[in-house]
């Protein structure tokens, strides 16, 4: 039963993968009998660029066998190497001969990845199908499934291995020299991943041949899968390429052997895989004279597009590198150097199931050193992970401010022109509660006044229509058959003295006088300080004279206050 988050999940660690490796930084280390040297290099949208760059030559030493007997030599080249070219990277991905390797492709019944890892578990798988000349424990194995025939219920499996002991001198030599090796590959597999950086040399088929003193031998790979072909070179011929005397005729004797011996793979190759010719052959050798090596080549090999191997004629290269570029007259010899440098340490797993011979990693320890990426790996995604969550969280505070504040200022001036208009109720409500207050004294007063007559309540209209402003009434009361008696207050004597003078020419009222004026000193003072309280006595016509039977006494109530009434302080 599929998994459904298998998708998902696989999507993930295709997202994982790609991002891992665009984090890693892997310098490239070509170490043979008489070299070291060392490439940097950084994809972009542009391609390849080449960082860094350099070599150091390891004098008189001539074999395989003298890199281990002069390690330390090697170690401090290799650390004087890793100053001059400034390296940046700790991390490095380095080579071995193929003549120390073994690489084959078998094809075996169909089984499961799981059913693989079983079969290894329990050593049943190499010894059925490989025939290793010391115990499995002694060696380093990579294997990968190439392709898987359903139809046919079989399988091609690319199986690579190393002794241990021939792995861990080169990789003592980096450790040693303060590098940490991340990857082991085969020198033939390097070599054919500089052709990453050349896309244009990757349509068709290709044939590696690298030619010199200690590395032989045809690389042909189709669909992943490798053919590899050993040339044989003696021991006179092999002194006559380190010296370089390839001119004449045992030049061309020699180029002669080589040239048949190719041929005899191409033939097998075609023979194998019903493959049409080659389309070009790129050569790869430490050989100065470049010239006369491709122009022999192409006599030997006539019907084939015979090139030498330029892995820098695609690259981006920095002004700071012509000096190192220059001094070698044949750039093939950074051949390995460059394909090692994009390398990428498969640390997810991904790369398992989507290359070939571009993912071989013969590092002993390398579950460790993967175990150890991821973490750094996984470290980064999680510290990335925490700062856009905080970005966000930042964001979305902001964005919820602005909104948030917008609101509340939208709120806010609702709520002043909620609190204008209710200081404006406030105001009209002050005014209408001091007018309340006016006529309610008013109506009071005229309580005070007792009759039952009709000419008593004319008599009370006339009065309050003569009320300046600035004067208010507390009582109004007769005192005698024909004697009014009102007291109040008022706001100033000039108002006093007018009233005084409009009760005078009231026709009812004979005669109005001001019976006593003082300073109103309680606690209660309508008009504030400078309120003056005052009594007047009306005689009043004898035809308008009240009853003052008790028993006849009812109140009136007061004529309406018109609005002539108000204080007028105008008069």
């Amino acid at each position: 039963m599929n998994n459904p988050f298998q998708p998902i999940l696989k999507a993930f660690i295709d997202a994982l993968s790609r991002y891992s490796i665009k984090q890693e930084d892997v310098v490239g280390v070509d170490i043979t009998p008489n070299y070291i040297r060392v490439a940097q290099l950084t994809e972009n949208s542009d391609g390849w660029l080449l960082e860094k760059l350099g070599y150091k030559h390891i004098s008189d030493k001539g074999s395989l066998k003298d890199i281990n007997e002069h390690q330390e030599e090697y170690v401090q080249k290799l650390r004087e190497l890793i100053v001059s070219a400034n390296l940046e990277t700790a991390n490095a991905a380095i080579s071995i001969p193929i003549t120390s390797a073994i690489v084959r492709t078998v094809t075996m019944p169909l089984m499961s990845d799981e059913e693989i890892e079983s079969a290894i578990q329990y050593d049943s798988l190499w010894n059925n199908i490989l025939q290793l000349e010391e115990k499995l424990d002694e060696y380093s194995i990579f294997w990968q499934v190439i392709r898987r025939n359903t139809a046919e219920n079989t399988m091609e499996l690319l199986f690579v291995a190393s002794k241990l002991t021939e792995i861990n001198q080169y990789v003592q030599i980096a450790t040693k020299a303060g590098l940490n090796p991340v990857v082991v590959d085969v020198r033939c597999f390097a070599i054919r991943n500089a052709l990453k950086a050349h896309k244009s040399k990757l349509q068709g088929t290709s044939a590696l041949i690298e030619f010199g003193p200690h590395e032989n031998y045809v690389l042909i790979v189709t669909n992943d899968t490798p053919f590899i072909y050993d040339i044989y070179i003696s021991d006179a011929d092999r002194a006559l390429i380190e010296a370089g005397e390839l001119e004449g005729e045992q030049g061309d004797r020699l180029y002669d052997r080589f040239a048949s011996q190719i041929l005899q793979a191409f033939r097998a190759y075609e023979i194998k895989l019903g493959k049409n010719l080659i389309d070009q052959v790129l050569l790869v050798s430490p050989l100065q004279n470049r010239e006369e090596m491709v122009s022999q080549m192409r006599k030997a090999l006539d019907g084939y597009q015979v090139e030498l191997f330029n892995p820098l004629s695609d690259l981006q290269l920095p002004s700071n590198l012509d000096d190192v570029i220059e001094s070698e007259a044949n750039p093939s010899v950074f051949t390995s150097a460059i394909g090692l440098a994009v390398r990428k340490v498969d640390i997810f797993g991904y790369y398992k199931y989507v290359t070939g011979v571009n993912n071989v990693n013969l590092l002993p320890n390398r579950d460790a050193v993967k175990q150890i990426e991821r973490k750094k790996i996984l470290s980064k995604v999680g510290i990335i992970a925490v700062a856009l969550l905080i970005v966000l969280f930042v964001i979305g505070t902001l964005l919820y401010q602005y909104f948030f504040n917008n609101t509340l200022s939208n709120q806010y001036q609702t709520a002043v022109q909620i609190e204008r208009q209710v200081q404006l109720k406030e105001t009209s409500l002050a005014a209408l509660k001091a007018q309340r207050s006016k006529y309610s004294q008013m109506l009071e007063a005229s309580k005070e006044f007792k009759t039952n007559q009709v000419a008593n309540y004319q008599l009370l209209s006339a009065v309050n229509q003569t009320v300046p402003g600035g004067v208010w009434f507390t009582t109004i009361n007769f005192d005698g058959p024909n004697s009014l008696v009102i007291k109040g207050e008022a706001s100033n004597d000039q108002v006093i003295g007018i009233f005084i003078e409009r009760l005078q020419r009231v026709p009812m009222i004979e005669r109005a006088s001001l019976q006593n004026m003082t300073l109103n000193t309680g606690p209660i003072q309508r008009r504030g300080a400078g309120a003056k309280q005052f009594e007047v006595r009306c005689i009043v016509s004898n035809s308008m004279t009240p009853i003052n039977t008790p028993q006849s006494l009812r109140p009136v109530a007061a004529p309406p206050i018109t609005k002539a009434h108000e204080p007028d302080l105008t008069i």
